[in-house]
């Protein structure tokens, strides 16, 4: 898997663009680098988008992704949108783990959607 961050600083906020097979090591990776950049920004709103990948991971590890982003550094005070091509039961479970778990976290399929959500204060 690979990924780009931008900060668009007009929105105050970043726009992550994943591409490929996310599996927990790489999205271990690119979640250290989300929490680096947005130390570096001081921003809270954050897009992934992740329509040009797909998911690697068992129920579980969707379980236990709000514990391990936790670990790594997301914190809780931060909106998160994520973008996927298609919403499934898998997008679900991870949504309602993550919003159970304290998180402002939701996902959409269109990017102005997302957009538009996760600049509403």
């Amino acid at each position: 898997m690979e990924w780009t961050i931008e900060y668009l600083a007009n929105e105050c906020l970043l726009y992550i663009k994943t591409k490929g097979v996310v599996t927990r090591e790489r999205a271990n990776l690119m979640v250290g680098d989300i929490v680096e950049a947005m130390e570096r920004y001081k921003c809270i709103r954050q897009i992934v988008d992740h329509r040009l990948s797909t998911f690697a991971f068992q129920v579980r590890e969707y379980y236990e992704r709000p514990e391990v982003n936790k670990q790594i550094g997301i914190s809780t005070r931060w909106k998160i949108a994520m973008v996927f091509n298609e919403l499934t039961k898998d997008t679900f479970f991870m949504e309602t783990v993550f919003r159970n778990r304290g998180y402002d976290f939701r996902q959409f399929c269109d990017l102005e959607e997302a957009r538009a959500w996760v600049l509403t204060p």
